[in-house]
């Protein structure tokens, strides 16, 4: 009897420390879709857990006030609205995009790539190691090779091309640090100005001190470390020893980019427009004249008040976009469409920005929009004379455009060099 009673006593006891844990809201345990890489499921409650490099500290923050699983879901899907790329479709593109590259980390991408064979997410801290987290934001790189030496740490290079120009647009550079063997990002942004302090960071061996500063002033141990990755082959043969060397203290050829700023939650489309100062408006005027006759609207159900485009910068600044994602003013028997264009131009000295605000008007003919709806055209913004007038340097340019009949808007940030 004493025995039942105390078993009794045990369990009301935890039965009340069960109903307190409920009420005081302790977290619910984590559900893995894999418990190699610690994937989290995609439920509402751990939405944050799952897409943490793409929530905004912001909207973390708002996120973390919602008590319920209806409320979470109303939030998410207002989420991915937001970043949808392409709303014309019936999916959203950018959330497919970033679940394929989670399956990618699931089924182990990188395992038989050549000259990575073996390399491992779960290995390498899983789906919160830093490997994980540039493949996620960017995808499979272009090129990425090995480099394993004597006197250095193994290191490997993720690089991503820019396909305007070829330049390296960036070079996520990890290294074996320490003895655990996990591939760490290399923090490239604090070795900018000082390669002595690049080498010694990679270094194996630690015997000796050296003064910070430039190449010339590194001890004679360090330009060994220098010379003898400088004159490698990468493990797949197809990066040189000059690019890791060269990717110790820089991080981008796109002028003034770094890794920190490229590892930040992409932001969507409004969250732009708003940081360019630029007013968005939802809600569409009312329209005179009768549809087909005196206008055309554009046939994407889902768009909203976006407009669907590919911003393009070069020696004119222009929109590229499909004829039915625009709304159309008929006149006569041309198809007529006026955007107002605000283009801010940032440069890295903290200078004042270069401002243009104009509008770029654009004609096609009418019976070439109805009969080659999803035919492209190229919009100006700023023309060839315009962008000549800007300095050369490396900006980073926020662009705005409404519609002006419609005020259906989209917004663009972007790194340029001139």
């Amino acid at each position: 009897m004493r025995k039942s009673k105390t078993l009794a006593i045990a369990l009301v006891a935890l039965s009340l420390f069960a109903a307190g844990c409920a009420s005081s809201g302790v977290k619910k345990p984590t559900v893995f879709v894999d418990r190699y890489n610690y994937i989290p499921a995609d439920i509402p409650s751990q939405f944050p857990n799952r897409y943490e490099h793409f929530i905004s500290t912001k909207e973390l923050k708002e996120f973390k006030k919602l008590l319920t699983d209806e409320e979470r879901q109303v939030f998410i899907d207002k989420f991915w609205e937001e970043r949808d790329t392409d709303p014309a479709t019936s999916w959203n593109e950018y959330k497919q995009e970033i679940d394929d590259r989670i399956d990618d980390i699931v089924s182990e991408r990188f395992f038989n790539t050549a000259g990575m064979t073996g390399l491992l997410f779960r290995s390498n801290g899983g789906f919160r190691g830093d490997m994980a987290q540039v493949y996620l934001l960017y995808g499979e790189p272009d090129i990425m090779d090995m480099l394993e030496g004597r006197s250095f740490s193994n290191l490997m290079l993720w690089v991503y091309v820019n396909p305007e120009n070829g330049n390296i647009l960036y070079a996520f550079l990890f290294y074996q640090k320490g003895s655990l063997g996990v591939y760490n990002l290399f923090p490239q942004d604090s070795y900018k100005m000082d390669m002595c302090s690049a080498l010694y960071e990679v270094a194996t061996l630690r015997s000796y001190s050296y003064p910070a500063g430039g190449m010339e002033r590194c001890s004679e141990d360090l330009y060994r470390i220098y010379e003898e990755i400088y004159r490698s082959i990468g493990k797949g043969g197809i990066l040189d020893g000059d690019i890791f060397v060269w990717s110790l203290f820089n991080f981008s050829q796109e002028g003034t980019l770094l890794q920190g700023k490229a590892l930040e939650p992409p932001k969507p489309a409004s969250e732009i427009a708003k940081q360019s100062k630029a007013r968005v408006i939802g809600e569409a005027p009312k329209l005179s004249g009768t549809a087909e006759t005196d206008y055309i609207l554009a046939s994407c159900e889902k768009c909203n008040s976006l407009i669907p485009a590919e911003l393009q910068l070069g020696k004119e600044f222009t929109l590229l976009i499909r004829r039915s994602d625009i709304d159309w003013k008929i006149v006569g028997e041309q198809a007529e469409v006026e955007l107002k264009v605000r283009i801010m131009l940032e440069n890295a000295e903290g200078r004042a920005p270069l401002i243009f605000e104009k509008e770029a008007p654009f004609k096609d003919n009418k019976n070439v929009v109805v009969s080659d709806p999803q035919g492209q055209v190229v919009i100006v913004l700023l023309t060839a004379d315009e962008v000549a007038e800007i300095p050369a340097e490396t900006y980073q340019v926020s662009v705005y455009v409404k519609n002006i009949m419609t005020n259906k808007y989209n917004a663009w940030s972007k790194e340029f060099t001139k």
